[in-house]
């Protein structure tokens, strides 16, 4: 019992220096209840802030914990080596892990479980993950039993709060049945802890599927192969996004620059929303940038706001029109500080004025306007860029969508839905008919591929790559993806076949 006396005697000492709530009594009820495994709640008083909530809470998940060891403790011994006391710990003898479940806050801390979701290893992987784990000891305990008490300890420990309610949980086994099953499993025990210490969190799952390049970009930025995973995902969905720039930030930040781009993955579950309650938010970045560009609110014709990060900075990407100019601005998404200020001006006369400029029709309305003259199907199409742009003196909508063998290329006048472009192209299983032929058969290969061909050519893993750049583009008929990036002062310059990964141009040159 040996277990239990050490994580009480450590429960004791953090809710007497934080909440102070009526440990004693909870003592008293523990001696009549530890022995039937019972969760023991404490309540609070009516006029306790909301913040203190997850510390009590977080009381009665670690002595749900307790109330587990006394299943577990006959029979495996008590004087297993403290876990937390170093980066990694050791599997118990004899035991055969069957599962990876690891959990990201900013703490990144792994549970090892074998074919019965026993509990054989409970690992931090960084510094706040020991502070997560101190002396409990979790072998032999159960799955939920152990998940409860870290997310309890997480919200009394603050790294899990209403600013910062973001948790991933990522599953690896070989059994990818198993795998799915134990997904959805854990990130219900997460979200109920949660919800049972009074956060709306955002539970982020995933199963991992372990490959070279989530190994190598999880080693050079000391961050879990799951991490490395969810962070590839969103780079491939949007390279304007880097891996190093989203390397450092927490699960939340991550969640949040996510959402904003509107970027979504079909192997990632999400319940829940990410806080922004610790930033500014995005109409006083707005404001920000207007005071600081002159300009009144009224007079902005169309814009967009986006969460961004710039050298570990959160930051708020303000980009929006006016009748004369173009603005782009970074806000310190903490502070409302402007980063990074750039203007283009139009040219005098080119843009229409009056009241006409404040109603512009939306993406929305301007894609149903392109696929409508087009005749193509709109429950297959494929939308490969949408874009608010102006084009002598004109603003537009720009749209590339494939549908069917055919790609289209449009342009819709923003203020009146009118067709101002249209061309399309077919392309047979081989590629493009036109004066060109693509060399590969099928669909598109995707901005993903593309940019794994190039760098797989460069001989360059994805984390040592920056300022990527992936874009779609056709020439003579021929389509292919465009990739840059930069490996310190090297520039790589690529153009991939678009339906069969060949290498079409590849250069490469320093920056002097």
């Amino acid at each position: 019992m040996d277990n239990e006396k050490k994580v009480l005697n450590q429960l004791g000492s953090a809710l007497e220096h934080a909440a102070k709530p009526d440990f004693n009594g909870v003592l008293a009820r523990l001696e009549d209840e530890k022995s039937k495994g019972k969760v023991i709640y404490m309540n609070e008083t009516a006029n306790k802030k909301k913040r203190y909530i997850p510390i009590a809470i977080a009381a009665a998940l670690v002595l749900a914990m307790i109330g587990g060891f006394v299943g577990y403790s006959l029979g495996h011994g008590s004087d297993a080596p403290a876990q937390g006391s170093a980066p990694v710990t050791e599997t118990a003898p004899g035991s055969l892990v069957s599962s990876v479940i690891t959990l990201d806050v900013n703490p990144s801390i792994e549970i090892d479980v074998d074919s019965n979701d026993t509990v054989t290893a409970v690992k931090a992987l960084n510094a706040d993950a020991r502070v997560v784990i101190g002396s409990m000891d979790f072998t032999g305990s159960s799955l939920e039993v152990t998940v409860n008490a870290l997310i309890g300890s997480m919200l009394t420990n603050g790294y899990l709060d209403d600013l910062r309610n973001s948790i991933l949980v990522s599953v690896t086994d070989g059994d990818s049945a198993r795998a799915a099953a134990l997904q959805q499993s854990v990130a219900g025990m997460v979200e109920s802890a949660l919800g049972t210490g009074g956060l709306e969190g955002s539970v982020i799952s995933q199963t991992v599927t372990p490959s070279s390049s989530t190994a190598s970009i999880a080693a050079s930025y000391n961050i879990t192969e799951g991490k490395a995973q969810l962070i590839s995902d969103l780079v491939a969905s949007d390279p304007t996004l880097t891996v190093e720039s989203l390397a450092g930030l927490s699960v939340n930040d991550i969640a949040l620059i996510a959402s904003s781009r509107g970027l979504q993955s079909s192997t990632v579950t999400q319940t829940g929303t990410a806080s922004a309650g610790a930033y500014i938010g995005a109409e006083a970045a707005r404001d920000a940038a207007y005071a600081h560009a002159g300009v009144d609110a009224a007079s902005v014709t169309a814009g967009k706001t986006e969460f961004d990060s710039e050298n570990g900075r959160m930051v708020y990407e303000v980009e929006f029109f006016t009748s004369d100019a173009e603005y782009d601005y970074d806000i310190d998404a903490l502070t409302g500080e402007v980063v990074k200020s750039e203007r283009e001006s139009f040219p005098t006369g080119s843009v229409p004025t009056g009241g006409q400029a404040a109603s512009y029709i939306g993406e929305e309305a301007a894609k149903q306007a392109a696929i409508a003259h087009s005749g193509a199907d709109s429950a297959s199409t494929v939308w490969l860029k949408a874009q608010f742009d102006r084009d002598n003196g004109r603003f537009i909508y720009e749209l590339e969508f494939a549908c069917s063998g055919t790609e289209y290329d449009y342009e819709i006048d923003a203020l009146s839905g009118e067709v101002v472009k249209a061309e399309r192209e077919q392309y047979s299983s081989g590629g493009w008919n036109g004066q060109g032929q693509n060399s590969g058969s099928g669909g598109l290969i995707g901005e993903a591929a593309a940019k794994s061909a190039a760098l797989s050519h460069a001989g360059v893993n994805e984390a040592d790559a920056s300022r990527v750049r992936v874009e779609l583009d056709r020439d003579d008929g021929y389509t292919y993806y465009e990739v840059e990036f930069r490996v310190g002062r090297m520039e790589y310059e690529y153009e991939i076949d678009a339906y069969s990964s060949a290498i079409l141009k590849a250069e490469s040159d320093y920056d002097d």
